[in-house]
């Protein structure tokens, strides 16, 4: 909530009765505060950039060789960069461990140095490494020495990593090389002193044994399948005759005919069988039956049709008992021919089981060995394939064709300092002392007792007769008005000098702070001095 006009009025008031202390306190904090901040040692920051190169010929061999991933990288580059070996190193390098007395300022000084540096990460492949001091030659050489170890020592140990690791799978192909060797020659030898049953497969037995069971089964099915039908075509036979009755009324004119029939009969039955089978032969013994008939002398037949005056009958097979028998006489022969598999198929399971009841002892110790021969040659295998990816892994880093870091900006000498930050303390200075001299006024103001209104009067419940105003002398008032135009003059120079000394920090200047450096190497050196003579 702004204040009203009439506060405002009278905070100026009290500013201007006590103006003087408002003055002298404001340019005394805001000395203090902007003053003081050039006395503070500066900080200088030195960085730089490093760049994680990936080459295009790891994703031309990936699954060949092997290389560290990224995000691998980037986890170990920190606490690397950070490690006390690294830091020692580069201390012995700067010659910065001569400065320790012994171990104990050794350590604390690389715990320094430590806190002191920070790692950060941009974009997954860029890390700016950076390292504040008082000496920004000391800052600079640090962390230029630094980055350059890092990747020295990152790829020298690269390449050990990947020549020690080839020496290892050397020696390891070798030993499970010679392991494997001994163990075919224990399996060869053991083949031999064992003999033909070593080399039966158990479980093909019991497969065999196996298969044979459901084989006689199947038999088993089918024979009864069989016996039902020919039970069948036994009922059938017995409606039927074995032979027909054929009348013939003109047996010289019908001959043919029944030759013709009985021929084509014959023919039927040399499609399924041969020429001895016995319907085959009764066929062929009828047809020339009648075909004598026909060679008959015309007086024979004359004298035949005499004695038979009618009509004459002839006895032919009949065609559906014939086929009833043929059949019936195929499921004979296949049950007959079950029979013998089942019981050649018997004969075999029974050779199976004693041969499974004669593997010695030893088939399981083979299997054991085996067993082991097949872990070495498995275990060898896998060792080669990690040899040769290893062959190709250390010869990409003897290219430096894998992922490599690359300096991609030294660090350079800083000129200005990144600490304090003296533009903010001068504005600060400039805030706080018109905040100390108003509240200085305010607290003096708090403190006078004295009568400073006619309002105040009032209020105490005393009438006011009259209000004798302050007299003026006008020698004092021009010479207050002197004091103040002085006192004026001396004050807003002096605050001049402190907003150019904002213009100056903004411009990157560093006339003012070489001059309190030398201010400040001048006071240690009189209280150096002074400490020698004292004490």
């Amino acid at each position: 909530m702004p204040l009203p006009y009439a506060e405002i009025q009278k905070y100026l008031k009290m500013i201007l009765k006590r103006r003087y202390l408002f003055i002298s306190v404001s340019l005394f904090i805001m000395s203090v505060i902007v003053w003081g901040g050039y006395f503070i040692p500066g900080k200088y920051e030195a960085q730089s950039s490093i760049i994680i190169e990936r080459n295009v010929i790891n994703d031309l061999i990936k699954g060949v060789a092997i290389t560290p991933s990224m995000t691998e990288r980037i986890k170990v580059l920190r606490d690397t960069m950070l490690s006390r070996s690294l830091i020692l190193s580069v201390l012995r390098k700067l010659d910065l461990d001569t400065l320790a007395a012994d171990n104990k300022e050794l350590e604390k000084m690389i715990l320094d140095f430590q806190k002191k540096t920070s790692v950060k990460v941009k974009k997954n492949n860029l890390f700016i490494v950076s390292f504040q001091d008082k000496d920004p030659r000391l800052a600079r050489d640090y962390v230029n020495s630094l980055v350059r170890t890092y990747v020295n020592e990152n790829v020298t140990a690269k390449r050990e990593e990947a020549y020690g690791a080839s020496r290892f799978l050397k020696e390891q192909v070798a030993f499970f090389k010679e392991k494997l060797d001994r163990a075919e020659d224990v399996i060869i030898k053991f083949r031999q002193d064992q003999g033909i049953y070593v080399a039966i497969d158990e479980r093909s037995l019991i497969n065999e044994i196996k298969e044979y069971g459901g084989d006689i089964s199947k038999i088993k099915i089918r024979r009864n399948e069989l016996i039902a039908r020919r039970k069948s075509i036994k009922r059938q036979i017995k409606g039927e005759e074995p032979y027909s009755v054929a009348v013939i009324s003109n047996m010289e004119g019908s001959s043919n005919i029944l030759i013709t029939s009985l021929q084509n009969r014959l023919n039927q039955l040399l499609v399924s069988y041969t020429e001895n089978y016995p319907g085959v032969l009764k066929l062929k013994a009828e047809i020339e039956a009648l075909k004598k008939q026909q060679s008959l002398q015309p007086a024979d037949k004359k004298r035949e049709g005499e004695v038979n005056s009618g009509d004459s009958a002839i006895s032919t097979i009949n065609p559906i008992y014939q086929g009833l028998k043929q059949e019936l006489n195929k499921i004979e022969s296949e049950i007959n021919a079950l029979a013998a598999k089942k019981k050649m198929l018997g004969v075999m399971i029974k050779q199976r089981e004693k041969e499974l009841r004669y593997i010695p002892e030893g088939k399981k110790k083979l299997a054991d060995l085996e067993k082991k021969r097949d872990s070495y040659r498995n275990i060898y295998e896998q060792l080669l394939m990690r040899l040769g990816q290893s062959e190709v892994s250390k010869q990409m880093e003897v290219a430096n064709k894998a992922t490599t870091f690359r300096i991609a900006e030294p660090a350079i000498l800083p000129t200005v300092p990144v600490s304090p930050n003296r533009k903010a303390l001068i504005l600060a200075g400039i805030f706080f002392g018109f905040l100390g001299g108003f509240g200085a006024v305010f607290l003096r103001d708090s403190l006078d007792s004295s009568v400073k209104e006619v309002q105040t009067v009032k209020d105490l419940g005393l009438e006011v007769l009259a209000v004798i105003p302050k007299m003026f002398n006008e020698a004092e008032r021009k010479k207050e008005r002197k004091k103040d135009w002085v006192i004026y003059t001396v004050a807003g120079f002096y605050f001049l000098i402190i907003c150019a000394a904002f213009i100056h920090e903004l411009l990157g200047l560093t006339y003012i702070e070489t001059v309190f450096v030398n201010i400040r190497i001048s006071l240690i050196n009189v209280i150096a001095q002074l400490q020698n003579r004292f004490f």
